[in-house]
């Protein structure tokens, strides 16, 4: 057993029971164990499984299950990860064991991600944020004797432009009513109110359960980003639609029981992103809203009508599920409506016609 085995498995062994860790695939296989064995729980699935297990590839594989099941990473975040990693790898041509990895390496490879490939900065930003996760867990493994990623300049990620609609846009009475027998535009309906009352992603909102919601104290459980449960307020709108999609299934013989997703397919499966996405898509055209018609579209007006309104940043930032407040001060931008209001109350013409 090598070094990097060694360092490895000492290190999961002190975060898990030995079954618990085979079983999740955090502790290197040994060599001889059963093929089989080791395709079941080798970690970043498209990679290859025969990789020597000082290659950078191997050290790839333990991080990316470390991320998936200790850290609680996104299936796409830990995807893009993966392809990060093998992008590395391709570029050193897998001719130096991970141990063997200088700065120099990481430098000259994200200087031709900038130069030949002309990667955008934001992607460039994602790579060296993968780049600094991998080296501190080989660092916490010992196969690094400290982080190379660490000396790498961050490159400042220009600030995006969040779209959103303005609160006029999204009164009720610009709200098509479905119709009585209608279950898909009905289900639009409650999605619409509960990602714009709530502010929740949209994987929150497929993930969530009946038993999630208090519909007494108005609040909801939910599990985001990380594996982290907050408390969230829901408005008595949505509540009320809530209630309406709820006897709309139990009417046509769809039984919810507390532990069952909220919203369902025509099969009774748990509905699936994409789907929330087309129905969001579908209900925010039918308001005749041009711009970007998405789910986030929704939680960003969330934030943005909030503070606009005088919320407090913080809280939105926990009703948001933001873990730094920085991710939440993105929504501080002015809105027209609150330029135009400030400017009206404090120019001595601003309220008056001329």
């Amino acid at each position: 057993m090598d070094l990097i085995h060694k360092e490895i498995s000492s290190y999961f062994d002190s975060q898990r029971s030995l079954q618990d860790t085979y079983f999740h695939g955090l502790r290197p296989m040994p060599i001889d164990a059963p093929k089989n064995l080791r395709r079941i729980v080798a970690p970043g699935d498209s990679l290859p499984i025969d990789a020597p297990q000082d290659s950078l590839i191997w050290a790839a594989k333990l991080f990316l299950r470390h991320l998936s099941v200790q850290k609680k990473y996104s299936p796409r975040t830990t995807a893009s990860y993966q392809h990060i990693l093998r992008e590395l790898d391709e570029f050193l041509q897998g001719k130096k064991t991970v141990t063997e990895i200088q700065f120099q390496d990481l430098r000259t490879w994200l200087w031709n991600l900038r130069s030949q490939r002309k990667l955008a900065v934001a992607s460039v930003a994602q790579y060296i944020a993968c780049l600094k996760s991998f080296g501190k867990f080989l660092v916490k493994t010992n196969v690094w004797p400290h982080n190379l990623a660490d000396e790498i300049t961050s490159v400042k990620k220009p600030q995006r432009l969040v779209h959103f609609l303005s609160e006029r846009e999204l009164d009720t009475k610009n709200i098509p009513e479905p119709e009585p027998n209608d279950e898909k535009a009905l289900r639009a309906r409650v999605l619409l109110e509960l990602l714009y009352g709530s502010g929740i992603r949209l994987s929150e909102c497929a993930d969530a359960r009946w038993t999630d919601v208090d519909f007494k104290a108005r609040l909801a459980r939910v599990t985001g980003k990380g594996n982290k449960t907050r408390i969230i307020p829901l408005t008595q709108t949505s509540l009320e639609w809530l209630e309406r999609y709820r006897t709309c299934l139990a009417e046509r013989g769809v039984a919810s029981q507390p532990t069952d997703a909220i919203f369902r397919n025509p099969q009774g499966k748990k509905l699936s992103t994409r789907s929330i996405e087309n129905d969001i898509h579908e209900i925010l055209r039918m308001m005749g809203w041009e711009g970007k018609a998405s789910p986030h579209v929704l939680r960003h007006s969330f934030a943005t009508h909030l503070l606009d309104q005088g919320a407090d940043l913080l809280a939105v930032k926990e009703m948001l599920g933001h873990s730094s407040l920085s991710t939440t001060q993105v929504y501080t931008h002015v809105s027209p409506e609150r330029l135009k209001a400030a400017f009206a109350k404090a120019h001595p013409h601003g309220g008056a016609e001329d």
